[in-house]
């Protein structure tokens, strides 16, 4: 019996094409050559209210805090010297309608610097004051809102509205964070939930865990800051989009070639 010639053996021309070309455009995806990315999404709103005074604020003026959202350290019933003395922000993106459940979403955030209080010293009068470091320890907990993040929700009675809807709601993550800078925040679940039911999207709510000195707030940058530094959701494809992608466009040539 003869023996099976390899040399006489040759795949299908459209086989080796359509593998050839897939894993090119795999190879230039990896390199970062090949993004099939959707777009990024900005923020719609982002503001902040101090808890003592209940201020609501959503663009910041001024040459020290222009163009920033601040979030600090939840202070209630632990110290004296602080108790209520803090921040909390809020991000909405209201338009989710260019996202799909697939692939995941990130929040991307820019912060700016650690503003830490200076020792109190004895008989000192007047407002406190602070340094504004590159580098600090502060703990972030991100939540979905609850509620609608407004002035007129957050009013009356804040208290109550603080631990329904932001404080006491399940994390959807916890950063750690000791230097100024960009970094992004995987919160695809709750983009996901608001996707597929959008009456429920009342954006993010931010609190400080943690910090070191306590009482730390972090400034970051807000929708009004240059050079779009402000708060966006970066959506990231599935591989299996990926994949399909390639497909079609290898698809596309063969009909191309033949033609």
């Amino acid at each position: 019996m003869g023996g099976l010639s390899f040399a006489n053996f040759s795949l299908p021309s459209n086989y080796l094409f359509m593998h050839r070309a897939t894993f090119l455009l795999l190879s230039l995806w990896m390199a970062g050559s090949l993004s099939v990315e959707a777009e990024t999404v900005s923020a719609s709103l982002d503001a902040d209210t101090y808890y003592y005074t209940q201020s609501y604020s959503t663009a910041r003026t001024g040459t020290l805090n222009s163009g920033t959202f601040h979030v600090g350290m939840n202070i209630l019933n632990t110290n004296p010297n602080y108790d209520g003395h803090f921040n909390f922000a809020g991000i909405e993106f209201s338009n989710l309608s260019g996202l799909t459940t697939a692939g995941s979403k990130f929040l991307q955030l820019n912060l700016k610097d650690f503003k830490t209080p200076k020792a109190i010293v004895p008989d000192y009068q007047g407002p406190p004051q602070y340094d504004y470091l590159a580098t600090g320890s502060f703990r972030l907990a991100v939540v979905a809102l609850g509620a609608d993040f407004s002035e007129s929700q957050t009013a009356d009675p804040l208290s109550a509205w603080y631990q329904s809807n932001l404080f006491g709601r399940t994390r959807v993550a916890e950063v750690d964070l000791f230097a100024a800078g960009q970094f992004q925040i995987d919160v695809t679940s709750a983009v996901n939930d608001w996707i597929v039911n959008p009456t429920t999207n009342f954006g993010f709510g931010l609190i400080g865990v943690t910090s070191s000195p306590l009482a730390t707030t972090a400034r970051f940058y807000s929708m009004e800051a240059a050079e779009n530094l402000g708060p966006v959701l970066i959506p990231e494809p599935a591989v299996g989009s990926l994949m399909a992608f390639g497909f079609a466009v290898a698809l596309a040539n063969r009909r191309r070639r033949r033609s």
